[in-house]
């Protein structure tokens, strides 16, 4: 009966079991999830092999509140080792994932305090990750905030895209011109066309939206009809100064939280559309009769934390962003694209040399993507880059300082520009940095930060 009920659904199920746990005051949160194969139903008529968190895609919601435990047994029923990656959790390094292999036919146990509330997700970490995050390996992790419960609804969206044949049958490696792995197909919540849940509201609602990029590659751009965004939150932290737009543009790994005013009218049609509404992602915006008082945000600012540093042309690291022609190294972990390398400072995972910090005090970092390689190709690209361990303080963007205090986990680093960030690792170990187009991380745009 679980299985068969909508995600939005089962995400409410989750909350309730988790009231129900709290309220008899019983702090450890326990789950089981089964990795297995299967096959998933895309719409009517259109059903395509998967692997699963649980049996569904997306995977099974975990919701956690600040300072929670979770237990998280994690069962291996795929042919192939696997682990799992908590993205955007600060976590003791042992629990992170990366370097964790589940063995098929074993069991790991994950144990960890959840941090602070947020809009966060998991998928597999063992290289190379794209064929399996590639199949259907994600799933949304939600650390539930008080205010959370004082909207109208909290919908969860996590963004994919697929390459099938008619018969959805997986098809291997890239689309004839592309680079990197794109879809022919693009699905929320694992599904597409008519088989999208739409969003159903009533004039004078506040609702919630966080959206995950789950995409291995593509850039999704969601815009919204009669109405308009308020964004929140970015990869799950809350922003000093929340703004309004039509669209969202999210790259893979991150995150957005959105407020979504009901101002429409029954019997008029809207939608949040993909920029490639042909690929099938197009959600429905319902709405029922009547009207209620209209709600107010219950979002508050947080307080700042911002570091006391300034852009610096001296950052205590430099980052160069790259690719070129041909295997070198270790560079080619089985999920690039033909013969390209993806590098930092001119070398690729595992040769890239490992950044070592000292835990609890500041870095500043400047990431540069002159990814030259590329645009003489003709193909532009921003890369995602994704930091394991740490939330980091977004100073500038070519040079120029956001709006307002933001702080993310992935921040796409533009085509022939730069970003400036500042962080502090909180744990020692060993933490990942890497581009999460994950063909480029498969292929070497990756490195290490050593934190002792």
């Amino acid at each position: 009966m679980f299985m068969r009920t909508t995600f939005h659904a089962r995400l409410r199920f989750i909350a309730l079991l988790l009231f129900i746990v709290l309220g008899q005051g019983l702090f450890a949160m326990e789950y089981r999830i089964e990795i297995k194969q299967g096959t998933w139903e895309l719409k009517p008529g259109l059903v395509t092999a998967v692997w699963t968190y649980g049996g569904t895609v997306p995977g099974m919601p975990i919701v956690a509140r600040p300072g929670e435990r979770v237990l998280i047994d994690v069962v291996n029923r795929l042919p192939d080792a696997t682990n799992i990656h908590w993205h955007g959790l600060v976590l003791p390094n042992d629990q992170d994932g990366p370097f964790i292999t589940i063995k098929p036919g074993a069991t790991f146990r994950y144990d960890f305090v959840a941090g602070e509330s947020g809009t966060y997700w998991y998928h597999p970490h063992l290289m190379p990750v794209l064929p399996q995050l590639d199949r259907g390996l994600y799933a949304p992790f939600i650390i539930s905030a008080p205010e959370d419960s004082k909207y109208s609804g909290d919908h969860t969206y996590i963004l994919d895209d697929w390459l099938l044949d008619v018969r959805g049958r997986r098809l291997e490696g890239t689309a004839a011109g592309d680079m990197e792995r794109l879809g022919n197909v693009e699905t929320v919540n694992g599904k597409m066309d008519e088989a999208i849940e739409p969003l159903t509201l009533k004039s004078g609602e506040l609702h919630k939206l966080r959206f995950v990029n789950a995409s291995t590659a593509a850039v999704h751009t969601i815009g919204v009809s009669g109405h308009r965004f308020r964004i929140t939150h970015t990869d799950g932290h809350p922003l000093a100064q929340p703004y309004t737009t039509d669209e969202i543009v999210i790259a893979p790994g991150e995150r957005f939280d959105a407020e979504l005013f009901a101002s429409g009218k029954e019997g008029e049609r809207y939608e949040m559309a993909s920029s490639r509404r042909e690929l099938g992602m197009v959600i429905p915006i319902l709405y029922g009769k009547g009207s209620v008082p209209a709600l107010a945000s219950p979002f508050v600012p947080p307080p700042s934390r911002v570091y006391p540093v300034a852009v610096s042309e001296r950052p205590d690291f430099t980052l160069e962003l790259s690719s070129a022609m041909g295997m070198m190294g270790g560079g080619m972990m089985g999920g690039g694209s033909g013969m390209m390398r993806w590098t930092i400072n001119g070398k690729a995972y595992p040769d890239t040399k490992a950044l070592e910090v000292g835990v609890g005090k500041a870095v500043t970092m400047r990431i540069y993507n002159k990814d030259t390689m590329s645009m003489m190709m003709g193909h532009r690209m921003d890369h995602p880059i994704h930091i394991h361990g740490v939330k980091f303080q977004v100073l500038s963007i070519n040079g120029t300082a956001p709006p307002g205090e933001t702080w993310k986990d992935t921040i796409p680093v533009p085509s022939d520009g730069y970003v400036d960030i500042v962080f502090n690792m909180s744990n020692p170990g060993d933490w990942l940095l890497h581009c999460h187009i994950i063909d480029h991380e498969d292929g070497g745009m990756m490195t290490v930060i050593r934190a002792r």
